[in-house]
C-alpha cells in the first residue's frame, strides 16, 4: 500500500469543498488521520470534529476552506497555535489577495502554497461533498516565489493523490486565468437568469438553457465576494465579453449575414478549442 503523503490531515471549513477534501483523502489514502472543523457543523459524518485551536495545533496539513471573507480572522486565529513544520494550502478562487492575507496574518507565510482545484457543484454544505470531486480536475498552485521548494513538492503531490492534475502560476495569473475561465462566465449566468421571465413559459425550456443557466444556481453570497476580491481582472475580461456581444448585436441590427456568421463562427471556435483541450489526457495538457 501507498504511503500516505501526510499523517495527519487537518480541514478548517466542511463545506462542500473542505468535505470532499477530506473524503478524497481518507478514500485515496492521501492522508493516515483526517480531522475537521467548522463552527457550523455538529457532525461530518465518520469524520471527526475539533475546535479550531486544537486542529491547528495537531495537523501536519491544514487545508483551509473558508468562504473568502472569513480568511484573514481565519489566520490570525490559527496563527498561535501552528508549528513552525506545518504546511497549510488552501483552495480560495481568488489568490493574489490570499497570499496577502498569509503573509500579514501567518507566522511561516513560506511554508503556505495557495491552491485552486478548477471544480465545484451549485450544491452546498457537506451534504454535497464527495469523494471523487478533485478526479482529473485542474489545481492551479498559485506561487508567490518565497515558498520552500520542498513545501511546493510536498502539497503539489497531496492534491495530485486526491486526483487532481496541477498546473504552477503566480497569483496575478492565477486570478487573471480564474476571471476568464470561471469569474465572468459565472456574472454572464447570473445576468441571465436575472432577465429569465419568473412564469410558465419557463417551463417550455430545453437542455441548452439548463446547461447554459447551470452555474447561475451557485451561492450568491459566495461569489458577491470572489467577484470583488478579483474585481479588476473581472473588469478586463468582461469589457472582452462585451465587445463581442455588441458586435454581434450590430451585426443584428444591420441584418448582416456575412458578418454575423463570421462572429458566430469565432464562437463557434472557440467552443471547439475547449472542447479538443478538455479531450486532451491531463498529463499530455500545456503547461
Amino acid at each position: 500500500m501507498k504511503r500516505p503523503v501526510v499523517a495527519r490531515l487537518g480541514v478548517i471549513g466542511m463545506g462542500l469543498m473542505g468535505g470532499s477534501v477530506a473524503m478524497a483523502a481518507r478514500a485515496r489514502g492521501a492522508a493516515a488521520e483526517v480531522r475537521g472543523s467548522d463552527r457550523h457543523l455538529a457532525s461530518a459524518g465518520d469524520i471527526p470534529l475539533v475546535p479550531l485551536d486544537e486542529c491547528a495545533a495537531w495537523a501536519e496539513l491544514l487545508v483551509l476552506a473558508v468562504p473568502l471573507e472569513a480568511m484573514g480572522e481565519v489566520m490570525r486565529a490559527l496563527a498561535p497555535h501552528l508549528r513552525p513544520e506545518t504546511l497549510l494550502t488552501d483552495l480560495a478562487s481568488v489568490k493574489a489577495p490570499v497570499a496577502e492575507l498569509a503573509r500579514q496574518h501567518l507566522p511561516h507565510p513560506e511554508q503556505v502554497v495557495g491552491a485552486h482545484p478548477m471544480t465545484g457543484g451549485h450544491g452546498s454544505g457537506f451534504g454535497a461533498a464527495s469523494p471523487e470531486l478533485f478526479a482529473g480536475a485542474p489545481c492551479i498552485l498559485a506561487l508567490s516565489g518565497g515558498e520552500a521548494p520542498y513545501v511546493v513538492a510536498r502539497i503539489e503531490e497531496f492534491w495530485q493523490c486526491l486526483g487532481a492534475f496541477t498546473v504552477r502560476k503566480s497569483p496575478e495569473e492565477h486570478d487573471a486565468i480564474a476571471a476568464a475561465l470561471s469569474h465572468v462566465p459565472h456574472v454572464v449566468a447570473f445576468a441571465y437568469g436575472k432577465g429569465l421571465p419568473g412564469d410558465e413559459r419557463l417551463e417550455l425550456a430545453g437542455p441548452g438553457l439548463r446547461d447554459f443557466i447551470r452555474i447561475a444556481r451557485s451561492n450568491p453570497k459566495l461569489w458577491c465576494e470572489i467577484l470583488l476580491m478579483n474585481r479588476k481582472r473581472v473588469a478586463e475580461e468582461a469589457a472582452r465579453f462585451s465587445k463581442n456581444l455588441g458586435a454581434i448585436l450590430d451585426a443584428l441590427e444591420r441584418a448582416d449575414r456575412p458578418e454575423l456568421e463570421r462572429l458566430l463562427e469565432g464562437g463557434r471556435a472557440g467552443a471547439d478549442e475547449l472542447n479538443r483541450r478538455q479531450r486532451t489526457k491531463p498529463g499530455e495538457r500545456p503547461k
